[in-house]
């Protein structure tokens, strides 16, 4: 018998991916444990995939990411630096996948580009801040977060150092306690290329292989039932390429685009619209399908506006968030509390409100990229309250006393209605206004793990080979810094096993 005909397959088709498979005949609200794992045949092994092809080994290396976001290429650093042979796949035509379209805003405290900067905050310093924000935000595993923010300042150090990254000099929006924690790319708000092109392009140079349009559809285990392998199914045409690695990490985000996963995990959020298109879950689910344990999805997928770098804007500026009644409905220096407040309240849309300080702050360059990209939700420039609200198409007098009643919280220097602390400053005409709608941008919760991002079961062992780390693990949705660190740990780990099952063998 060929050594292939011992290899078995534990995921679905891509044919049963794209119809949506056993989630498709879910009931309301629920799914099953393990939704994609096959049941296991009378000797214990996982039967192949009906109808698919035998394996068949095109490649083998060390290391095989799947992802490459901002979590994937992070992972792939220490085993590349260690030599390895590593292996980047993802399933989109780019690379990048869903964190090159960021909006760049990097929780990051103690790095050394913010340090030249004049600033002394440090990960410990400014915890508490951040941990306020992570539990409005409803992150639940709290130790693991610092751990992740402890370890962002070394992440951005590395990036800097061994790649080329380029951040933006923390002194242009970083005043007194504001923003002592944000680093953002060179060219501000939007510019994740001054990130993530130096990473992609260095660890090409250190020998890291990439192969785009391949979706990943199944484990490949040996005939002792482990994970070996990884196969994918070319996004056009359908052609299957099998992978050997000695280590698989999944890095392949959220499941905030799956609309069967809302609805099964978080079915108040699956009438929201959704910002990303490919975070699709499939990450989770076909680690779900080797036995992993599934934990936390059932915690709200985070809200944002449909621009997202506007939703960023109130913590670089003053900015006002209005309804479609002209009235002020939430604090603005948040993310993600006017896209929470919106659509909690059924308020449809909002207008995010701003001035000259704004467009000529920090951001000015990407908020005039921005701005112009998006023109017909724009208005303004507009000399008074009366005549932005006739733009708008809100009541004029409540838009007026909405700006009055907030300059008036300005002057007496704390905002009593919704408590905004960044940038509580005057708004002055001439006035300019974005229309934006609430949208789904990342779920939280996924496979569970532990510090190392090594796989779980369900009775808590790790399951050997597999890794995870970004936001399809559990723990990983805490923003862009987060995931990376979660890749370098991740990747490191990966590193340390490698260096010691080699000496092991070696003995």
């Amino acid at each position: 018998m060929k050594r292939r005909g011992f290899f078995k397959l534990a995921g679905l088709t891509a044919a049963s991916l794209a119809a949506g498979g056993v989630l498709a005949a879910c009931g309301a609200g629920q799914i099953p444990a393990n939704p994609l794992r096959t049941d296991a045949g009378e000797d214990g092994a996982a039967p192949s995939v009906a109808g698919g092809p035998a394996v068949a080994f095109s490649s083998e290396v060390d290391v095989l990411v799947v992802g490459s976001g901002i979590a994937g290429l992070s992972a792939a650093m220490a085993p590349a630096e260690a030599k390895r042979s590593v292996l980047v796949v993802d399933k989109l035509d780019l690379l990048g996948g869903e964190s090159y379209e960021a909006n760049g805003v990097m929780r990051v405290a103690g790095s050394a580009v913010q340090q030249r900067a004049g600033l002394s905050a440090t990960a410990s310093s400014e915890w508490e801040a951040r941990k306020k924000e992570l539990e409005a935000a409803g992150a639940t595993d709290l130790e693991f977060s610092r751990t992740l923010f402890e370890a962002a300042a070394s992440w951005a150090d590395h990036l800097a150092n061994e790649y080329g990254a380029q951040f933006a000099d923390p002194a242009e929006y970083a005043q007194g306690d504001r923003n002592t924690s944000v680093l953002l790319p060179k060219d501000g708000l939007g510019d994740m290329e001054s990130v993530m092109v130096p990473l992609r392009d260095g660890l090409v140079g250190k020998g890291v292989s990439f192969l785009t349009g391949l979706r990943a559809t199944a484990f490949i285990l040996d005939e002792e039932s482990a994970v070996c392998g990884m196969r994918f199914v070319a996004s056009e045409g359908g052609a299957v390429t099998d992978v050997r690695a000695r280590r698989i990490v999944v890095a392949t985000g959220g499941f905030a685009s799956s609309q069967p996963l809302v609805h099964a995990y978080t079915p108040d959020r699956e009438r929201v619209g959704c910002y990303t298109v490919a975070s699709m879950g499939e990450g989770q689910l076909l680690c779900a399908a080797i036995g992993g344990q599934l934990t936390g999805m059932d915690k709200a997928a985070s809200l944002t506006g449909d621009l997202p770098q506007v939703s960023a804007w109130g913590l670089f500026g003053p900015i006002v968030a209005v309804d479609t009644q002209g009235e002020r409905f939430a604090r603005e220096d948040g993310s993600g509390a006017t896209a929470e407040a919106c659509f909690a309240d059924e308020r449809g849309l909002w207008w995010t409100v701003f001035d000259h300080a704004l467009s000529e702050s920090s951001q000015s360059r990407s908020i005039a990229q921005l701005t112009s990209k998006n023109a017909k939700r724009l208005v303004g420039p507009c000399d008074s309250a009366d005549a932005l609200a006739e733009q708008m198409g809100v009541p004029a007098d409540k838009l007026a006393a909405t700006l009055e009643r907030y300059n008036d919280l300005v002057r007496a220097g704390k905002d009593d209605d919704f408590g905004r602390t960044l940038f509580l400053e005057p708004l002055e005409a001439p006035f300019y206004a974005v229309k934006q709608l609430p949208v789904r941008y990342r779920s939280r919760g996924g496979a569970a793990t532990d510090e190392a991002g090594r796989l779980l079961s369900a009775a808590g062992a790790p399951i050997p080979r597999v890794h995870c780390c970004g936001a399809v693990a559990n723990g990983g949705s805490d923003g862009l810094a987060s995931n990376g660190a979660f890749g370098m740990l991740t990747g490191q780990a990966v590193a340390d096993s490698l260096a010691e099952e080699d000496a092991q063998e070696g003995a």
